[in-house]
């Protein structure tokens, strides 16, 4: 069966749940308004993919917070779901690290759609190689859910492996896999790559300070195949073009904004045109919440209150989530009233505010740690042992990552060295 151009939608990480300390209830509803505002963002893919009359809808991974998800967050999901299943759409669920239940191999946060047999819906919880009809010919799909050491840990003969290796062990599983789904492609069809991992030539997001430990990074090349069209990639947040064609590698991003380190992202989806030989794509923005920082040093201010809520005046977008970040000096802290600011502030959805007051006595301090970089521990340590210790840094970075390593091995079930 010849196929003609495919029409194929590329969304991941929807992640509902998540954000929701930036948003307040919704009286008219009982629902978080952070909530409402990913729901509002699928709903907004799923009239895209109806209206232009798509072929697929693939979804590469995490669609709630956690693998147990509450009702509604079940409920919204479901929903969309149904559209595109009444609408004829074939639908792909890649299950992603958030929606796996720790220690299980049988169950994971999208089961319920396998239990219940929705037509159209085609579940990646195993690796799978199928083809897929459609109304504009065939379609080869590849697919992998999030791969961790667990799927290895539970046979004999690894179980004396460090991390390290069963790590290395895991890479030339899952590239020898892939090789042999290749071999058996009919290189007269198209075919889509999908899955939900880090690769080595992605720019992480904030995806990075949602895991707990350790994250599996596999090489970028192993997606590299002649036969090959799209690949559809989940788990890192930030909307990226590994590879432009033959085949084009792309991570669609999260659908919304999850926290402030999200805030320079746009956020949507991917609309791409597959064809034998020839891949075009688009990103489409779902015009996301804005996120909102205001920083400003005070210590050289005469009406430190004053300058404040200006630079507050001039960066506030109405509905904003809004952070507000300021410096000063502990005698201007008088003069600072923070319910003048959240008056300033009342047309933002939710505001925050932080003030770091500057010591009487200076004191040596380290300008790197942000707080992006605190939020992940292991850049936190490597910065403070850049500057206090160059000598000794690789020594105890080294002894450092053994000791998380130790640590996660043990919180995760598995057996480190």
């Amino acid at each position: 069966m010849t196929s003609m151009a495919i029409n194929l939608i590329h969304v991941s990480d929807i992640h509902f749940g998540s954000g929701e300390s930036h948003g307040r209830l919704n009286p008219a509803t009982g629902l978080n308004v952070r909530f409402e505002d990913f729901v509002a963002a699928l709903v907004k893919v799923v009239d895209y993919a109806i209206g232009q009359n798509c072929d697929i809808f693939l979804f590469s991974g995490d669609a709630y917070r956690n693998a147990s998800p509450e009702p509604i967050y079940q409920k919204m999901f479901a929903g969309q779901l149904k559209r595109l299943s009444d609408a004829g759409i074939t639908t792909i669920l890649v299950v992603g690290n958030h929606d796996q239940v720790l220690r299980a191999s049988q169950s994971h946060a999208m089961s319920v759609f396998q239990s219940l047999e929705v037509p159209g819906v085609i579940m990646i919880d195993k690796p799978t190689s199928t083809v897929i009809d459609t109304k504009n010919g065939a379609l080869q799909l590849v697919g992998l859910p999030h791969i961790t050491r667990h799927q290895l840990m539970t046979l004999d003969k690894y179980k004396d492996l460090s991390a390290v290796e069963i790590d290395k062990v895991l890479r030339e599983h899952i590239r020898d896999l892939l090789r042999g789904y290749y071999l058996n492609l009919d290189p007269a069809l198209p075919t889509v790559v999908t899955a939900h991992m880090s690769t080595d030539s992605a720019l992480a997001g904030i995806e990075e300070e949602l895991l707990v430990g350790y994250t599996l990074t596999f090489p970028t090349e192993m997606f590299i195949n002649d036969r090959v069209d799209y690949v559809a990639l989940g788990h890192i947040h930030k909307y990226q073009v590994l590879r432009q064609e033959k085949p084009a590698i792309v991570y669609a991003g999260s659908l919304e904004r999850v926290d402030f380190g999200e805030e320079k992202e746009d956020k949507g989806f991917v609309h791409a045109t597959i064809e034998r030989g020839h891949t075009a794509f688009k990103f489409i923005s779902i015009n996301p919440r804005p996120f909102v920082t205001v920083d400003i040093d005070l210590t050289g201010s005469e009406n430190p209150g004053d300058a404040l809520c200006d630079k507050i005046a001039k960066a506030l977008v109405p509905g904003c989530v809004l952070r507000i970040r300021y410096k000063c000096n502990q005698d201007q802290l008088k003069e600072i009233d923070e319910e003048k600011i959240k008056r300033q502030a009342e047309v933002a959805l939710s505001v925050r505010v932080s003030a770091e007051v500057a010591p009487s006595h200076q004191r040596a301090r380290l300008p790197q740690l942000t707080e992006s970089a605190i939020l992940n521990p292991l850049t936190a340590i490597d910065t403070y042992l850049t500057e206090v210790a160059p000598e000794r840094r690789d020594r105890l970075l080294s002894k450092t990552k053994e000791i998380m390593g130790k640590l996660n091995a043990e919180t995760s079930g598995t057996k480190g060295e």
